[in-house]
């Protein structure tokens, strides 16, 4: 049985905005980038296993991503 999500993101649109500025610049460390791709994808309903899936990474970092934006925000994650 799969897990429910513990951590729900509700991203802002100026959230998003700075997130999509983000992965656009180019001139970020891909562990940023993939952070903020999780949350991206987080936002839009996924679980931790479709956004690892999608982005790449294990379904633990995109838990662990979750639980630091929701406790400390954008800045933290």
């Amino acid at each position: 049985m799969p897990r429910t999500q513990q951590y729900s993101v509700d991203l802002s649109a100026d959230e998003r905005a700075e997130l999509n500025a983000m992965l656009s610049a180019g001139t970020y460390k891909t562990r940023e980038l993939t952070r903020a791709r999780c949350l991206l994808h987080s936002d839009d309903g996924l679980t931790d296993q479709q956004v690892s899936e999608a982005v790449g990474c294990h379904p633990g970092t995109v838990g662990r991503v979750r639980k630091r934006y929701t406790e400390d925000g954008l800045a933290a994650s």
